[in-house]
């Protein structure tokens, strides 16, 4: 495990850019570059982010993001939305899923809703997307977005939400949004927002789901511990300023009718926090790495057989 660097020698991001900023924090206005997989030789200096969410800085990498991390736990709000769907789509096709079933059978009929519950998935991830691209556009602009950017009818609320939050906070506020962090213990991502709020810099996640949940705290922790900043086509690491304060925004009109949103605090802390999501980390790559698959197990006729199955019968005590 790698102690978050102290290194106070890094370059200021004020050298890179003549932008307003707290000393050390990349300025707005940089978003991530994808390219796709297995191009390492060719990546040119700075910060990458693959589609599939992996990072690479000066051609190191790839690493696992955050969010690719925290994937591997249970989340059973999450299981509970899925059955829901999948139930959803079972009443309202019922004779769409008879046809199936009778013609190409049932487990067929089954992957049929399981298809159609993922749609109800990708949209409100498409939503998400959207609405952190348009806050992050918000964040950078002088003008309003309208000139020359159609927004559409299902973001308009939120983004409605988002542009009251900057009224009450004030968008001079915001001293970064959207950038890479990079860690030395073998992991990055892409932060919301860095705000200055009543001389407390605020990192903060913008997050539109129906609820807010443990998580997002880990997630918060991870970025607000990683060692750098990292910007595309800069070989630089910018140290990681120090965080006051950890939370979310969470934008949901349609449950705060008053303003369309509520800033959320997460108190994360170092040794309940940080370092419960480095332990997720090793069990992700533990995950990853495939042992114990069977692809990996032994199970020639001269070798350990693998045992699926135990019987009573072959069992003694």
């Amino acid at each position: 495990m790698t102690v978050k660097s102290s290194d106070t020698e890094k370059p200021s991001v004020a050298e890179a850019e003549d932008r307003p900023a707290v000393a050390g924090v990349a300025p707005s206005g940089f978003r991530p570059q994808t390219v796709a997989e297995g191009v390492n030789s060719l990546l040119p200096v700075g910060a990458f982010m693959t589609t599939d969410h992996r990072y690479y800085m000066n051609g190191e990498g790839p690493v696992p993001s955050v969010t690719t991390v925290l994937s591997i736990m249970d989340k059973p709000a999450v299981m509970a939305w899925k059955a829901k769907e999948v139930a959803k789509v079972a009443i309202r096709n019922p004779k769409m899923i008879r046809e199936i079933e009778n013609e190409q059978g049932e487990d067929e009929a089954i992957r049929w809703m399981v298809r159609k519950s993922d749609e109800a998935r990708d949209r409100s991830a498409k939503l998400g997307t959207g609405i952190h691209l348009l806050a992050d556009m918000v964040s950078r602009a002088s003008e309003s977005l309208s000139k020359g950017f159609e927004v559409g009818e299902q973001e308009k609320p939120y983004l409605n939400a988002f542009e009251d939050f900057l009224d009450r906070y004030s968008a001079s506020s915001i001293v970064s949004s959207e950038h890479m962090v990079w860690s030395l213990n073998g992991y990055a991502g892409t932060y919301d927002l860095l705000m200055q709020i009543d001389g407390e810099l605020w990192l903060i996640d913008i997050k539109t789901s129906k609820g807010y949940y443990p998580e997002y705290g880990l997630q918060l922790a991870a970025y607000r511990w990683a060692d750098s900043i990292i910007l595309p086509n800069d070989p630089k690491m910018y140290p990681m300023p120090e965080i006051q304060r950890t939370g979310i925004l969470h934008l949901r009109p349609d449950q705060y009718p008053d303003t369309g949103w509520r800033l959320v605090e997460y108190p994360t802390d170092y040794h309940k926090d940080y370092i419960t999501f480095l332990g997720l980390l090793e069990a992700w790559k533990w995950k990853n790495e495939g042992r114990f698959t069977k692809a990996k197990l032994n199970t020639g006729s001269k070798g350990p057989v693998l045992i699926t199955e135990v019987t009573t019968e072959e069992v003694s005590i």
